[in-house]
């Protein structure tokens, strides 16, 4: 599991690699951190960790949460999420299960 997964998965040219790595090693971090002492299978750790380096990724084209995208009429934004693991606590919950606040 590398941080060329995540590349692929982005698109990002082999200018961004340092920077891709950055965030491949910060979502195996924050996956790793949530799940804890759970047993995930393997496949579920990769999906989690490329989907949480992919916000990550992300973010740096979304200044202040925002993210413009070209439309027909004239353009929209949209707010990215807060949480660079959304994506991830699907996929990781069957195994981790949820918190309870």
């Amino acid at each position: 599991m590398t941080a060329a997964l995540l590349k692929a998965y982005v698109g990002a040219p082999d200018s961004d690699t340092t920077f891709v790595t950055a965030c491949w090693d910060e979502a195996v971090v924050l996956v790793t951190k949530f799940v804890g002492t759970a047993t995930v299978p393997a496949t579920a750790l990769l999906r989690a960790r490329i989907e949480c380096g992919s916000e990550l990724f992300h973010r740096r084209s979304a200044p202040n949460g925002i993210a413009q995208f070209a439309t027909l009429d004239g353009g929209s934004a949209v707010r990215v999420a807060r949480d660079p693991m959304i994506a991830a606590y699907p996929i990781l919950t069957p195994w981790v299960g949820q918190g309870i606040a």
